[in-house]
């Protein structure tokens, strides 16, 4: 199993966390584009509206800060 790089996946990406909508990654990437990185799982879970992630899904998370962070990666 893959881990996703919150800091740096487009929303097709962001998809591939098991229970993250089209609108909820879209909603990150915004995030991201307007506050820079997010930081953790608990940061994430603010960020969609409080709703906690499916179990197992915060193993899939990589919150590595990026450099610089761009609202979409490169070739999305």
């Amino acid at each position: 199993m893959s881990k996703v790089r919150v800091n740096l996946a487009n929303p097709s990406e962001l998809c591939e966390i098991p229970g993250i909508r089209k609108s909820q990654a879209e909603a990150i990437v915004r995030f991201r584009a307007e506050h820079g990185p997010i930081k953790d799982a608990n940061q994430l879970d603010e960020i969609l509206g409080g709703q906690p992630l499916e179990p197992g899904a915060r193993d899939r998370l990589d919150f590595e800060p990026a450099a610089m962070t761009a609202p979409e990666s490169p070739g999305a």
